[in-house]
């Protein structure tokens, strides 16, 4: 009997031991997500701050500057997307931020480098109006964009969110 009752206490004891270190392990799973997030947000951030940085206040004067202008963004947006998707996200996110960040802005960036070439094209023919219309086109809101800063408002960025 005696047996019986010293097994029985050691089991109660070993589950409750097993539930508290579960309990335990999972606190201590969700503060590393939160300080990795964390991490990886600022990290992003301070991508988008720097391309922010290098964009120009002014607005470039004649259609010439303006192409020049759309070349560099599309490469400065082309650029700041690779250093951006070579920071891994938390693992539990990688999916979600590749699906609603990633590739949104890529496909960004792409329209932007597929309108800039445009607008060399047509400038270096002498297709003036072909060329303000791409440099135009490049200035209105895109559904990427749109996509991408939603994303990045709801995941919690702040400066890729545009804020």
């Amino acid at each position: 009997m005696r047996a019986s009752l010293w097994g029985a206490v050691v089991g109660v004891v070993a589950l409750i031991t097993a539930f508290l270190l579960w309990g335990w392990a999972s606190a201590a799973e969700e503060e590393p997500y939160t300080r990795v997030k964390e991490r990886y947000i600022a990290a992003v951030d301070a991508v988008c701050e720097r391309a922010s940085r290098q964009s120009d206040e002014n607005e470039p004067a004649g259609l010439a500057a303006q192409v020049n202008e759309l070349h560099r963004v599309s490469e400065s947006m082309t650029t700041t997307v690779s250093e951006i998707e070579a920071i891994a996200p938390p693992g539990e996110d990688a999916a979600r931020v590749r699906d609603g960040f990633h590739t949104p802005a890529r496909a960004l960036a792409a329209g932007l480098r597929e309108l800039s070439g445009r607008a060399e094209a047509a400038l270096r023919d002498g297709r003036e109006k072909e060329a303000r219309l791409a440099v135009e086109r490049s200035l209105e809101p895109d559904e990427n964009e749109k996509a991408l800063r939603a994303f990045a408002a709801a995941y919690g960025f702040r400066t890729c969110a545009g804020e």
